[in-house]
């Protein structure tokens, strides 16, 4: 992406950074350098608004220098405090579209979805340019609120405020433009040298790991022998017992409230390396995550997420990882009046469909007893809601939640509930 560098008053300013998104809050910095350092740029700028945490990267090749502010971090560090008018009130906004006319006569564009810059949602060009990447991302929906010069007022964009670059950025009383150091950008490379002292605790920490490896070996080899011992003696007393008795299903899995909060905790990597996540899914034993190119790049997402599974055309990327709960011991179950009644009535209340279906009895051996207890699957989209409010509304006895799906900001839920 082109750097594009203007001057307003003393000072210069930068269009056309590169913005990936950061996960470390409390090494914001180190991340930064990192992730600067495997795609190869020099300079950076951190941004941190409405709990977003983003480094935007350039070229020094380009042109860009250090301390140079950018103007992209500026704008959104403006709209994170003052909001913008949109739907008829004064508010935050998260996703806005921004063409401005710049004091050279190029125009500046920048997209933000999520409080997030697009990996490519910052750049400078000609105002043929600008408007066709406008429109283009205009037609993509789902954005607060367009801001541009006065000139695009004409154009009918939904909830349109007009701007200027100028109106962005802070001034004092005496009209000079209030500068603020983090604006600037800074080097990716540092010149400290920390290689001898790192070199010194890989040592110490490869004897201990060394050490520490070998004991956790044996404790798992012991463990392992117990098990099986165990194992073999469990089979043995069941081959002389009777009828054995079907154990609850209900007792191995997570509670609802348990599983929910777990997976809305580990919900990320909604932009990861400018890739856009296509589904999130969680259930009681893993966490699955699947994402689509959106223009940007396998390295990328690699920077981002090292364990990511690509698809041969390098198009698609998954990854799986596993989630261990608490499994509590199987409560006493009530029957279907007691346990559906309020359930449905709880999400008639709050306008969430409720789908219920009735579950055959599982296949069961010729020596096991029929089961004391009727399944019923259960599935609801939670809307606006959280899936810890839905959860809170459904952690009664004998249900448990098998599935949680995020897809493009919505949730759904699916389960099965256990009665008398």
């Amino acid at each position: 992406m082109a750097i594009h560098i203007i001057q307003i008053d003393k000072h210069r300013f930068v269009c056309g950074l590169f913005w990936q998104s950061l996960s470390r809050p409390r090494e914001l910095a180190r991340e930064a350098r990192e992730l600067g350092a495997k795609i190869e740029s020099d300079l950076y700028v951190l941004r941190t608004d409405q709990s977003t945490a983003q480094a935007g990267f350039g070229q020094s090749a380009d042109g860009a220098r250090r301390g140079m502010f950018s103007l992209g971090a500026i704008i959104s560090k403006t709209l994170a405090l003052e909001g913008a008018y949109y739907d008829g009130d004064k508010q935050r906004v998260h996703n806005w579209l921004a063409a401005l006319r710049l004091p050279d006569g190029m125009w500046a564009y920048f997209a933000a979805r999520d409080a997030n810059f697009l990996p490519n949602g910052d750049f400078a060009g000609t105002r043929e340019e600008v408007m066709e990447r406008l429109h283009g991302d205009y037609g993509l929906g789902g954005w607060n609120v367009v801001l541009g010069d006065a000139e695009l007022a004409d154009y009918g964009f939904h909830n349109f405020e007009a701007r200027t670059v100028e109106s962005f950025i802070p001034h004092r009383k005496d009209g000079r433009i209030r500068a603020h150091r983090w604006w600037g950008l800074q080097p990716v490379r540092t010149r400290r040298n920390h290689w001898p002292w790192l070199a010194a605790a890989l040592v110490v920490l490869a004897l201990a790991g060394g050490w520490g490896y070998l004991q956790r070996v044996r404790r798992q080899q012991a463990e392992q022998l117990a098990e099986e011992a165990h194992r073999a003696e469990r089979l043995h007393v069941l081959q002389r017992a009777g009828p054995s008795v079907q154990p609850p299903p209900w007792g191995g899995k997570p509670r609802p409230a348990s599983l929910a909060k777990a997976c809305v905790d580990r919900l990320g990597f909604l932009a990861a390396g400018g890739w856009l996540l296509d589904e999130y899914v969680c259930t009681g034993d893993k966490v699955s995550y699947a994402w689509s190119r959106h223009g940007s790049t396998l390295a990328l997402l690699r920077a981002e997420v090292p364990d990511a599974v690509f698809d041969l055309n390098g198009e698609k990327a998954s990854l799986v990882v596993p989630l261990r709960l608490e499994r509590d011991a199987p409560e006493a179950l009530l029957d279907r009046k007691a346990l559906m009644e309020p359930i449905i009535s709880d999400m008639q209340h709050i306008g969430i469909g409720f789908r219920i279906a009735s579950l055959a009895p599982p296949a069961a051996a010729a020596r096991t007893p029929v089961p004391q207890w009727q399944a019923y699957s259960f599935s609801c989209d939670s809307r606006a809601l959280a899936p810890t409010a839905v959860a809170g509304l459904l952690d009664r006895p004998g249900v448990r939640i098998d599935r949680i799906a995020y897809r493009t900001g919505q949730w759904s839920i699916e389960g099965v509930m256990y009665v008398k």
